[in-house]
């Protein structure tokens, strides 16, 4: 009876809280490793994200935090200044190679804690919070800059998972302010690409995003 009363005090006090929330971000599918044939330069795009939102805060301000959101994650790749990029940008007219957007439906987990100081927690409330996101992809666009590369095959993955870190601000118990860094942990596309000649292979590409949210919760 004692460890049982030890065990549901705490869960007496838990607050359970659903919300809502939109945002932005702006990723990037980062190349790790170098292709000897051709040099590639990322350049990141603004996208949205918004959706629902759970809060769990078991005890102390320490809790959970989920969401099941929409969010679309992309980057452009530009040729860069090696010897192929410059033949390929004056053939081509275009330094653009390629402009790709995944949209997902995304599922984040997370650990979280809110600092309640009493004097001041019922104007504002910090948090931090990280855990593991998974992103299931519901669609993709995907334009090159030139109809030579109309056959190339960008297989992009049907499931992504980052690793989330985050902080933000609670206002007057409902407003929510957040601002996070997803560090993409799998592998993003398998790509099948021929430049001038130049089969362009073995590409481990991957997902960086950083996003701001505004939410309310109820």
């Amino acid at each position: 009876m004692v460890v049982a009363s030890i065990l549901v005090a705490p869960m007496a006090q838990a607050e359970f809280r659903f919300g809502v929330k939109a945002g932005a971000n702006i990723s990037n599918f980062i190349v790790e490793g170098e292709n000897p044939k051709l040099d590639f330069e990322n350049a990141s795009l603004a996208n949205f994200t918004g959706g629902l939102s759970l809060e769990w805060i078991i005890w102390g301000g320490l809790g959970f935090d989920a969401g099941v959101m929409y969010t679309a994650k992309g980057t452009e790749y530009k040729v860069g200044d090696d010897l192929l990029s410059g033949i390929y940008t004056e053939l081509l007219g275009t330094e653009s190679l390629m402009k790709a957007t995944v949209h997902y439906i995304e599922v984040p987990i997370n650990l979280k804690y809110r600092l309640e100081i009493p004097v001041v927690k019922d104007i504002i409330i910090p948090f931090v919070y990280a855990g593991p996101s998974f992103a299931f992809k519901v669609g993709q666009d995907v334009s090159f800059g030139n109809n030579i590369l109309e056959d190339t095959k960008v297989d992009f993955s049907n499931i992504d998972y980052a690793l989330n870190v985050g902080l933000g601000v609670e206002l007057f118990k409902h407003l929510n302010v957040a601002a996070q860094y997803g560090w993409g942990m799998g592998k993003v596309a398998d790509t099948d690409m021929e430049i001038l000649g130049q089969k362009i292979e073995g590409l481990d590409m991957k997902s960086g995003v950083w996003t701001v949210t505004v939410g309310w919760m109820f």
